[in-house]
């Protein structure tokens, strides 16, 4: 019987590891806009680990707008220069002829388009995952720098979205069919958006909103999916 109950316990354990197991196969680790991990955050510095991505059934429009490079910013961007092992970021005095003038941020746009895909059966797996770890969190703006190859690129075009590729993996497309790889990306800093549960029309748990403000969910929302299905106090005598 021993070999048996063994069977058993590791069958149980792979079931209930399966929404972790799907979220997690992903061609690439690196962290697209659009991932699903958690942000992790220490004095003056933050990582964000990705845990896996969801599958999008239609293209999301995002956002890529140049922005001068701040005093704040170009201090983070010299930190994540410092972390990669890359050579110290020369600056010169004169601001207007400063070598790094811009950067880049990258923003989820379609909000509600997003929301639409995360509840979509496809990614049944990675919703039962985001309701058993309420710390996950979504890649919601990424800052970087490019080269020059790719920041003409991105000049060049008027309209940028992200899609699932044949790999399975998000891609960020700008709109001349051209993808933009993020190995070719220096992204020094991130925001991210936490999720917003309710029930729906068949009392079933979904995402209702993706808080990209950081303020508390709104309505009838919770930030915690166990809170909408509490047994209610009569039921437990």
């Amino acid at each position: 019987m021993r070999p048996i109950q063994t069977i058993l316990l590791l069958a149980i354990l792979l079931h209930a590891c399966g929404p972790m197991r799907q979220i997690q196969k992903v061609e690439s680790q690196i962290p697209v806009l659009g991932s699903i991990g958690k942000q992790q955050s220490k004095l003056f510095k933050k990582d964000f680990q990705k845990m896996g991505e969801p599958i999008l059934a239609a293209p999301i429009t995002v956002s890529i707008q140049s922005v001068p490079l701040t005093s704040g910013m170009l201090a983070k961007y010299k930190k994540y220069r410092e972390k990669q092992g890359l050579e110290p970021l020369v600056v010169q005095n004169d601001t207007t002829k400063s070598v790094m003038p811009h950067y880049f941020e990258l923003t989820i746009t379609d909000a509600v388009g997003f929301t639409t895909q995360l509840n979509h059966p496809d990614n049944q797996a990675v919703k039962d995952y985001l309701q058993e770890d309420t710390d996950l969190v979504l890649l919601s703006k990424i800052s970087f720098k490019a080269n020059a190859e790719v920041s003409e690129r991105i000049q060049s075009s008027d309209y940028f979205y992200l899609n699932t590729d044949a790999k399975g993996s998000l891609s960020l497309v700008a709109g001349d069919n051209f993808t933009i790889k993020m190995s070719d990306l220096e992204v020094f800093d991130f925001e991210t958006a936490k999720f917003c549960w309710k029930k729906d029309k068949r009392g079933r748990l979904e995402i209702g909103h993706i808080l990209m403000d950081g303020n508390t969910c709104p309505g009838t929302t919770e930030a915690n999916p166990k809170k909408l299905v509490r047994t209610p106090d009569y039921l437990k005598l």
